[in-house]
């Protein structure tokens, strides 16, 4: 444990969601605006001076997250988890939120703890609903999900995605290292959440 005038150093996470829609990613960068630029400028008015955050992971432009997680600095450590959660959101856009806010009285730094990361991928097989396209990629032609989890399969393990990447624009380090295990990859059917049933054929 770290202390600082007697006092243990503490480090906020945050876990936050958001609407990637109006944003060009999740990063920090210069011109545009991002999830990472958003939540420090909102941070920084709450603590009164500038505010640096570390995300746990990277979104692109477009991309949503329900549980992204971002460290910095204790700002208001006379606030309880519950109004500080407030007081961050009060001035937050309405495409960004804060799901919970916890205090680490250990080292924390939200990339290099986390142990995991998950990514979903939604695809509507079926007649357009315009209602959720933001949330999936739609297509009017069925879809072979057995199939899809048989090749999924072949993902499974450690493997480097260099191919994969688009050139490590925005994030320093995935020019360095683009290797990976991934722990899991599956496909399935699930019920569209809006109470539609797709026509026959397709999922």
């Amino acid at each position: 444990m770290m202390e600082m005038d007697g006092k243990p150093v503490t480090t906020l996470k945050l876990t936050t969601a958001y609407d990637g829609t109006g944003f060009w990613g999740s990063q920090r960068q210069v011109g545009v605006r991002t999830v990472q630029g958003e939540l420090e400028a909102d941070l920084s008015r709450l603590h009164g001076s500038p505010v640096t955050t570390r995300m746990s992971g990277r979104t692109d432009r477009g991309v949503h997250a329900i549980g992204q997680v971002v460290s910095c600095a204790d700002i208001r450590p006379e606030l309880d988890n519950q109004l500080l959660v407030r007081a961050i959101e009060a001035h937050l856009p309405d495409d960004l939120g804060i799901v919970s806010a916890e205090r680490k009285t250990a080292p924390f730094h939200a990339r290099f703890d986390a142990t995991w990361r998950e990514y979903r991928y939604r695809i509507w097989s079926g007649s357009s609903q315009p209602l959720i396209g933001r949330q999936v990629w739609q297509r009017r032609t069925p879809l072979d999900a057995d199939a899809m989890a048989s090749a999924g399969k072949w993902l499974i393990g450690t493997h480097d995605l260099a191919t994969f990447t688009g050139g490590g624009d925005g994030v320093p380090w995935s020019a360095r290292e683009t290797t990976r295990m991934i722990m899991a990859c599956t496909v399935r059917r699930i019920d569209p959440w809006w109470g539609l049933v797709p026509f026959a054929g397709t999922g």
